[in-house]
């Protein structure tokens, strides 16, 4: 939501990053031969990641190609005008290969920090890759979302199913291609079980093999959790107000004045290092960095729709309008607040008759148990301390997948997707 207006000389603050990891975790190479994540703390390690010295190496670097989709007689408001166009990373092998779209998590763009990883991780095993923005990033909504409201999974997946048709069209012109797969972290594994399921129907890609790492099994009550860690319970006498505004100054001066410039996953680790909050609960420093997350996506699916709810139907937002009041009224909004006030009301338009209960249920990888279940081409790959799944989630993914699904007994979310072990357990399920 918030844009650059000028550079400034600065202090290289991924450098700094990287110096620190190091630091921290130089008497822990003992671990790099094994498959015990050295963070043990769940909430730790969703923050702080991979040691540096601990993340899996490539040999080669690879060059990966940025590109883009124009969707001609769209309508794009003004203050958007940087994302006319819908943006992908792809990495193509010389020769017939079978292709993999990786699908981002929450909030995540196609070459953020996690996917340039995955997207090299992958090629190495031999397949073409294209890197897809999750459909609650901005840039999806802006340029290539049918509906405009994300949250909703089989109006998400049906946005990323349309785009990736595309993508393919494009893609099969000029390479050999032998065959789909897909994958995705956090929610984009979840939106990757979606697709299957979808393709059975349809059979565009016909996928030969499924990754899910790090899926939430409910984006409903993931998202209650988060919430949960932004109430009284959690914050005692603090607002949540107070510790959004906190993270919304410190994001805006991380913004400025270093390398972290999106809602992405170097975002809650910069905003751990900050001054004013490295003294936060952990919990609220990850819950309140979804809020934000989420907030982005809320205000550009309002502006675009013209809903009204965060910025008024009479007020055209212009290039250089503050957009930080809007910033604050967004993230004070609780996901199920959004749920019951913007995407319900939109979705029983569009579906009449539908209900809270019943939209919740299609956000569920609960919803497609019996076809998870028996589909032999789907895998999941996880943590047992994953931060956003209650054991009784864990059991439901060990019990729906059976010895398709591999958790690693601590990583917390998505924290240890760098890890060696796990990246090369991921390599090894997608063969």
């Amino acid at each position: 939501m918030l844009k650059k207006g000028h550079h400034i000389d600065k202090f290289n603050f991924a450098t700094f990053l990287a110096m620190l990891f190091f630091t921290l975790f130089s008497s822990l190479n003992a671990f790099a031969e094994t498959s015990e994540f050295p963070i043990a703390d769940p909430y730790k390690a969703t923050i702080f990641g991979t040691p540096p010295d601990l993340v899996h190496t490539f040999a080669n670097p690879i060059d990966t190609k940025p590109c883009e989709i124009s969707i001609e007689d769209r309508r794009i408001p003004e203050i958007f005008w940087y994302s006319e166009d819908f943006y992908y990373t792809t990495a193509m092998q010389k020769e017939e290969a079978p292709l993999l779209f990786i699908i981002a998590g929450t909030g995540s763009e196609h070459d953020s920090t996690k996917m340039k990883f995955l997207t090299q991780l992958f090629y190495e095993s031999g397949f073409h890759v294209v890197a897809i923005s999750s459909p609650t990033h901005m840039n999806f909504v802006v340029s290539a979302s049918r509906y405009g409201a994300p949250g909703y999974a089989p109006n998400d997946v049906e946005d990323l199913y349309r785009v990736m048709k595309w993508i393919k069209a494009d893609l099969e012109e000029d390479y050999k291609i032998s065959g789909y797969n897909v994958t995705g972290y956090s929610l984009g594994a979840m939106h990757s079980a979606f697709l299957a399921k979808l393709d059975e129907e349809r059979g565009d890609f016909s996928f030969d093999k499924v990754l899910m790492m790090n899926p939430p099994v409910s984006l409903y009550t993931s998202a209650q959790r988060f919430d949960s860690w932004l109430s009284p319970s959690n914050l005692g006498d603090k607002k949540p107000r107070e510790v959004i505004d906190n993270l919304i100054q410190s994001f805006s001066e991380m913004y400025l004045h270093t390398d972290v410039t999106d809602f992405d996953d170097n975002f809650l680790y910069g905003l751990s290092q900050h001054d004013s909050i490295s003294d936060m609960d952990l919990r609220a420093i990850i819950a309140a960095s979804f809020r934000l997350s989420s907030a982005n996506m809320l205000f550009a699916s309002d502006v675009c729709i013209n809903a009204g709810y965060i910025v008024p139907v009479s007020k055209t937002l212009a290039i250089g309008d503050n957009l930080l009041p809007y910033t604050k009224v967004a993230a004070a909004i609780k996901f199920e607040d959004y749920i019951d006030e913007y995407l319900l009301p939109y979705q029983q338009f569009i579906t009449p008759g539908i209900t809270k209960e019943e939209l919740i249920r299609r956000c569920s990888l609960e919803s497609i148990e019996e076809y998870l279940a028996k589909s032999d081409k789907i895998f999941v790959l996880g943590n047992s301390d994953d931060i956003i799944l209650d054991e009784e989630e864990v059991t439901f993914l060990r019990k729906t997948f059976g010895n398709r699904a591999v958790f690693f007994s601590r990583g917390g979310h998505c924290g240890n997707i760098m890890f060696g072990p796990y990246a090369l357990k991921a390599q090894e399920m997608l063969k």
